[in-house]
């Protein structure tokens, strides 16, 4: 486990705490605007057959990702960004290996 991110982590959340109502209430907000414009991408992608294809290939291979409940839109955001920003493994062999020439 990566000890500096877990620290960071830890720092950001003791900040979180220590603001006032108000900028932790428009922190919360900018989160939900976010969610909502991720949220808009993805429907956006399910207009497209590549797109359908990609969400098809993530869901596949990771899982659905759908909103647990009592989940925060910042939690909610963080798994949601998670699951679209990973690579999907490759599964299976190219079609067309490269050559190797001896020579």
């Amino acid at each position: 486990m990566d000890r500096s991110r877990k620290a960071n982590r830890e720092v950001n959340e003791a900040t979180l705490q220590h603001k006032s109502g108000r900028e932790a209430s428009l922190i919360e907000e900018m989160i939900e605007e976010k969610l909502v414009q991720l949220q808009v991408s993805i429907e956006q992608l399910q207009q497209t057959p590549e797109g359908i294809s990609e969400l098809q290939r993530r869901a596949k291979a990771f899982g659905a990702c759908p909103r647990i409940e009592g989940e925060t839109a910042s939690q909610f955001y963080d798994k949601l960004r998670h699951w679209l920003d990973r690579d999907i493994p490759q599964t299976k062999a190219p079609l067309h290996p490269p050559r190797q020439t001896g020579g």
